[in-house]
């Protein structure tokens, strides 16, 4: 009789995954030792060691390179690598010097790491008293980089940098300041002191000012083939999420609300997926809802408290961050990783953690950093986590989107993306 209900047991589990559904509550299957060895290697991540320097791995965690070395106490002080970021053809990485000293250094630095070279590393620009805050690839040979002067204590800096003629363009100043890139269109736009939604033409001079009375909102979004532009508009007593044309001057508002709203397009361009905060207070945590931009049918996916959402390759999945649990230290929550099957909205969970303060920080401004931070595996069978564990260390773990198999660690670490698919 026990080794018949065992053989149901498996049964049912198999049949479970031949059709894709979501495993019971709390039930993950033990990750394959032989599949993290042989499995085929989809793409490559970056992390941010525990110790300040960037290794590079794979879903398997067992194939690791060091980049950097050098990250610790100096003579005058310490050093530590930060905020990584992948160029779009993935043989380069752009990524923040921390130097530490009597008069604190900011680095811009760029690592050509080409299969069977060792990297090479470029100097692309250098700071007195600023703080990183996240760089963005605009083409292959130039960086747009966002830092925080420390000398002027929330004030932003916005930035071009070129590494064909090492130079930088200052773009905008402002607190705080975010910005979207258009790469189908090659323009910016950002939002600055929480009041100004402004455009720039990379071939032109000079700024376009879009809007005087923005809304609770961080980050401007582009649509994926560059033809319209979301932000949020103050409108009397409520605010409205607006979409305006490239081509032409039409302007229409998508909903109201009140508060604070942080969005992000689906790649394909039908759907917005958005999280609406009661509160203007930053980072924006509240419902999670889906927008279908061909019906105008706004979806409520979860009425729950979410903190970030990132769209899978293809568009068909997305990862939500859930807020499950505020901690009494500061920065200290714990967090569920949810992954919904679009259109139809049914979900499963894959893991509960607490982050670690570095990826906090990402996903606290998930819109700002939705293009250039990969959480996604090429392949969109993983993503990628980065949690404290119980005995005080940081781990980078890659959880199965299926929901079936247990998380898989990767290695140490407070910070890891994926390399472009």
């Amino acid at each position: 009789m026990g080794r018949d209900c065992k053989r149901w047991a498996l049964l049912i589990i198999l049949v479970g995954v031949l059709f894709g559904c979501a495993p019971p509550p709390g039930f993950q299957l033990p990750d394959d030792p032989l599949a993290r060895v042989l499995g085929r290697r989809v793409g490559q991540v970056v992390v941010v060691g525990s110790d300040g320097n960037l290794y590079l791995t794979d879903q398997s965690g067992l194939r690791a390179q060091v980049l950097t070395e050098d990250a610790g106490p100096t003579p005058q002080g310490h050093r530590a690598y930060r905020l990584p970021a992948w160029s779009p053809d993935g043989r380069r990485l752009a990524v923040f010097e921390v130097l530490t000293e009597e008069a604190a250094t900011l680095r811009v630095l760029g690592l050509d790491i080409s299969a069977g070279q060792p990297p090479k590393r470029q100097i692309w620009a250098e700071w007195r008293e600023e703080e990183p805050v996240m760089l963005h690839w605009l083409t292959p040979q130039s960086l747009i980089a966002l830092s925080r002067r420390g000398s002027r204590p929330g004030l932003y800096a916005l930035r071009i940098l070129d590494q064909e003629a090492p130079r930088e363009t200052l773009l905008a100043q402002g607190s705080p300041l975010f910005f979207s890139w258009n790469p189908a269109r090659g323009m910016l736009a950002w939002h600055r002191e929480g009041r100004y939604l402004e455009l720039r033409d990379l071939d032109q001079e000079g700024t376009q000012q879009h809007s005087d009375q923005t809304a609770a909102f961080n980050a401007p979004a582009w649509s994926p083939d560059g033809r319209w532009l979301i932000w949020a508009e103050r409108e009397g007593a409520v605010s409205a999420l607006r979409l305006a044309g490239v081509e032409h001057l039409s302007i229409r508002t998508i909903l109201t609300f009140t508060g604070g709203v942080a969005f992000t397009w689906s790649p394909d361009g039908r759907y917005l997926a958005l999280i609406t905060d009661p509160t203007t207070t930053i980072p924006r945590v509240g419902p999670l809802d889906l927008y279908d931009m061909k019906t105008d049918q706004r979806i409520r996916l979860d009425e729950q408290s979410n903190l970030a959402i990132f769209w899978s390759h293809r568009g068909q999945k997305l990862l939500a961050f859930r807020l499950i649990e505020i901690g009494s230290a500061p920065g200290q929550v714990l967090l569920q990783a949810r992954v919904y099957e679009l259109p139809k909205g049914t979900y499963r969970d894959l893991a509960a953690f607490i982050p670690t303060r570095p990826f906090l920080d990402v996903l606290a401004f998930f819109d700002a950093f939705q293009s250039s931070a990969h959480l996604w595996s090429p392949d969109e069978r993983f993503v990628l986590i980065a949690t404290n564990e119980p005995g005080g260390e940081a781990g980078i773990y890659a959880l199965h989107a299926s929901g079936w198999l247990e998380p898989r660690r990767l290695g140490d670490g407070v910070l890891a993306f994926w390399s472009p698919p």
